[in-house]
């Protein structure tokens, strides 16, 4: 089926369940990075032109320092234990591929989610379709893509406001177009993105030129302290660093982006000490990392994935993981 195809019969879905609810919720995943909050933001000022029902948008908090300054982003709330559950006749989902990964809500209304009817847009291969309607679109390098083309099907008028955050999501996901995934319609959506008002300056101050002293100064010695496997370089972050320089988890980030312009090794994995377990990001320039994510209950993209081990430490999961990726490139190089 062709993307027009798919499109139409996706929005007469989406217009009929939005006009039927009274109360929407938009969710995301835990963790939620720029296309996840430019995605429930576009939505969320997006929705007021299809219908006049309540929205209530949650997303995992703190927000990064980097992401509060868009439109509209303090009415985005989280629902812990002690907030009662505010029944949704429909809640839409993004950028999430997993059920499981939903974030900004408390466990203890999992089950009232569940029963609860979602429809939901990403752009993960990865994606379970758990949703009553699935919008997905693996081709796209962002979900922001998805919903900015899908929006003129839904009758919606892409707005400055709408159009920010949606040029956000497709900006970090694409690190600023230098994915090699990249392709010229995404090119050519930025710009009418950008045509539309969408507040690329902003975009470019607060996110990719916000850097705090304390972020590059722990970045400096993560790097300092990485380890090379072959074509594998690798880095851990301990809790301990990130308190110690005074910085976010947000911005321990900044080292894997700097260890990504380095020459050579074909992989780079980074592991994140957390309270419980360890947060791994996995990049590639070619192999499918998102294989071995997947393998350990992971997920993501070709060559940009994530697992979660919470049963692990940084030493043990660099000895689970980097023969896993050494024989990833060994396998992709025969």
């Amino acid at each position: 089926m062709d993307r027009q195809t798919t499109f139409t019969l996706a929005a007469s879905e989406w217009k009929e369940r939005i006009s039927n609810a009274r109360t929407i919720m938009l969710i995301t995943h835990t963790n939620p990075d720029g296309d996840a909050i430019g995605s429930l933001v576009g939505m969320l000022l997006a929705i007021p032109q299809l219908t006049e029902a309540r929205i209530i948008p949650v997303i995992e908090q703190p927000i990064s320092q980097n992401m509060q300054w868009l439109p509209d982003i303090e009415r985005c709330i989280a629902i812990d234990a002690n907030t009662p559950w505010p029944h949704p006749d429909l809640v839409i989902s993004f950028d999430c591929a997993t059920f499981e990964r939903v974030g900004g809500i408390d466990k203890v209304h999992t089950e009232a989610l569940k029963h609860t009817s979602i429809i939901q847009i990403d752009h993960h291969a990865t994606n379970t379709r758990y949703g009553l309607c699935n919008l997905i679109v693996p081709e796209s390098c962002a979900t922001c893509e998805v919903i900015a083309d899908f929006l003129p099907y839904l009758g919606v008028t892409i707005t400055a406001g709408i159009a920010t955050p949606l040029l956000l999501g497709i900006m970090t996901d694409t690190q600023s177009f230098q994915i090699y995934d990249t392709k010229a319609e995404t090119l050519s959506l930025g710009s009418k993105l950008i045509n539309a008002g969408a507040d690329h300056r902003g975009i470019v101050e607060h996110v990719f030129r916000s850097n705090r002293l304390e972020s590059l100064s722990l970045a400096s010695r993560v790097i300092g302290a990485m380890h090379q496997v072959g074509n594998v370089v690798w880095c851990a972050v301990p809790l301990a660093w990130v308190r110690e320089h005074q910085a976010s988890d947000d911005e321990s980030d900044e080292a894997l982006h700097m260890l990504q312009r380095i020459a050579g090794p074909e992989v780079i994995m980074m592991i994140k000490e957390r309270p419980q377990g360890v947060k791994i990001s996995l990049r590639s320039r070619n192999v499918r990392v998102s294989d071995v994510a997947q393998k350990f209950g992971g997920g993501g993209h070709p060559h940009a994935a994530g697992i979660s081990l919470p049963e692990h430490d940084i030493e043990s999961a660099a000895a689970l993981l980097v023969p896993e990726l050494q024989a990833l490139c060994m396998d992709s190089s025969t």
